[in-house]
């Protein structure tokens, strides 16, 4: 059974690993749903965050697989409902659909707008995905001109070892 899940690598910074990594995630038929990829506070390591559909075996397998590039560090999977995370959301509407009611929309999300040009005021709306898609479906309409939301990041650490990873690092 399919089930969404993360993917948590935390590696050197090498061009290319991105690419080695999806490619092995699409040769196995696993869906990607979205991918973050950041710097940490050590400038030559990254996290990279990979939001998957697919059944737990395979994507176990592709984790094992991923932690034997010798540029990871460590790779962990876990299920999405398991892990914190935000998104970020994008709203444009029309200005001259703003009232009241749509006023009352975003108190009741936590929305705010974040800015307005060529006659459409832009929301935003952080949270969860099903936070996002909720406030979606009370938007959309003929007002709704467009919208867009970021990959997921996760609050969770990952735990090389006992050592903590600035030390490791010297």
């Amino acid at each position: 059974m399919k089930s969404n899940y993360v993917l948590t690598i935390f590696s050197e910074d090498r061009k290319g690993l991105i690419s080695i990594i999806t490619s092995m995630l699409n040769r196995k038929g696993i869906e990607m749903e979205s991918i973050n990829a950041a710097r940490t506070d050590i400038h030559t390591r990254v996290i990279i965050t990979i939001q998957l559909n697919g059944n737990a075996d395979e994507i176990k397998l592709m984790t094992l697989k991923i932690n034997n590039i010798i540029e990871v560090y460590h790779a962990e999977v876990r299920l999405l409902s398991d892990i914190s995370y935000q998104k970020v959301a994008f709203y444009a509407i029309n200005k001259d659909s703003y009232n009241v009611d749509l006023f009352n929309k975003m108190q009741k999300y936590g929305a705010t707008i974040v800015g307005d040009s060529a006659g459409k005021i832009i929301i935003q709306k952080i949270g969860r995905e099903e936070d996002i898609q909720s406030l979606y479906n009370e938007l959309e309409g003929k007002d709704l001109r467009s919208f867009s939301k970021s990959a997921l990041i996760s609050f969770n650490a990952i735990e090389l070892s006992e050592e903590p990873v600035i030390s490791m690092a010297a």
